[in-house]
């Protein structure tokens, strides 16, 4: 019997409509400054491993979908051995995983690291021609902040301590570069942060952590207590890796409220 109770489920017709939409990134390695050029990214939608059993019994409607997933086991299992001894694969008429070296050695007589690879036939080269693409938008490189937790009290109810430990979890929220930091500023009555840079309150103290995605810092003793400020995260790092930027990246969080 078929299943498709399966919470990741999709319809196929849904994610089959050949539309596409692209996320356009400034390129950081363009030669010439005076041009700028943009690289995309496809926004992925995945098919679940229930969408692709549901489908080949579709195609198959004598066989059910227990039966098809016990083939496409077994087929991965005959892929991955033929992988282990050293042979490339073909997948069918969508093309051939194959085994190749990854990275440098620092010597003639070293052994690089193996990884797989796949090279698409021009079969599905020529499907991927015909998608449709429904958008395509520039995206701003930036990072986000996803809560703010106040270490002396262990909450993350939108309160910091004075002179106490604060965490921040995010991505993209590493602190490097010319100009980077991290600040407290004071927040207007209308809830947006002051445009007067000067009453903005940095943080001086070492960062004991200051990674992409945590940052844990001490928070100034010059801030105010019962006042309410955004923390802004100025850096030129973005994304989960840490990659330094040319362009100097802006995250602000939720307003907090500073205790004594």
């Amino acid at each position: 019997m078929k299943n498709s109770s399966n919470n990741s489920f999709i319809k196929l017709t849904e994610a089959t409509a050949g539309r596409v939409g692209i996320k356009l990134q400034l390129n950081q390695f363009n030669k010439n400054e005076g041009t700028p050029n943009y690289y995309g990214k496809v926004e992925r939608f995945t098919l679940s491993v229930q969408n692709t059993l549901e489908g080949i019994a579709n195609e198959l409607p004598q066989i059910d979908t227990g039966t098809v997933a016990s083939v496409l086991n077994s087929y991965t299992n005959v892929v991955l051995k033929a992988l282990e001894s050293g042979n490339a694969v073909k997948f069918g008429e969508l093309g051939m995983f194959y085994i190749a070296s990854k990275g440098v050695v620092d010597s003639e007589t070293g052994r690089p690291e193996l990884t797989v690879k796949f090279t698409a036939s021009q079969t599905l080269k020529n499907v991927v021609k015909n998608i449709e693409i429904a958008s395509s938008e520039f995206k701003k490189a930036e990072g986000k902040i996803f809560s703010v937790t106040n270490v002396a009290t262990g909450l993350f109810d939108g309160t910091v301590t004075t002179g106490g430990s604060c965490l921040l979890e995010g991505i993209g929220i590493k602190v490097s570069g010319e100009n980077s930091g991290i600040y407290f500023a004071p927040v207007t009555e209308t809830g947006a942060v002051s445009t007067d840079e000067n009453s903005w309150i940095k943080v001086i103290s070492p960062l004991v952590y200051n990674t992409p995605s945590k940052l844990l810092f001490t928070v100034p003793d010059s801030v105010v207590a019962d006042n309410s400020y955004k923390i802004v995260i100025r850096t030129h790092c973005a994304g989960r890796s840490g990659y330094e930027r040319k362009e100097l990246i802006e995250t602000i969080s939720d307003t907090v409220t500073v205790t004594a």
